[in-house]
């Protein structure tokens, strides 16, 4: 999951680069036995609308996590974070 969570594509909105707003979005999704993430929430908020539905949004259309292992049934919840640092920022 951390590998993931390194190698994600995050869209850092661009009025937030200009603003220096930077943060970490605690998230809660559902993960199915395929390696992908559903029901993708905010369990603790950035603090900024913007910056948290940016990390839903990336979160959402990132590709499968490369499970090591089975889980051992169809699916079950995770909690994970996503930081919007400007340093290092792609």
């Amino acid at each position: 999951m951390g590998r993931w969570i390194t190698d994600l594509e995050k869209h850092y909105p661009a009025t937030l680069r200009l603003e220096g707003v930077q943060g970490k979005v605690v998230l809660v999704a559902m993960l199915h036995e395929n390696g992908t993430l559903t029901d993708v929430k905010i369990a603790k908020s950035s603090g900024n609308t913007v910056l948290d539905q940016a990390a839903i949004a990336d979160v959402e259309q990132g590709p499968p996590i490369k499970l090591s292992r089975p889980l051992g049934r169809p699916q079950r919840p995770i909690k994970f974070s996503i930081s919007y640092d400007l340093k290092t920022a792609r």
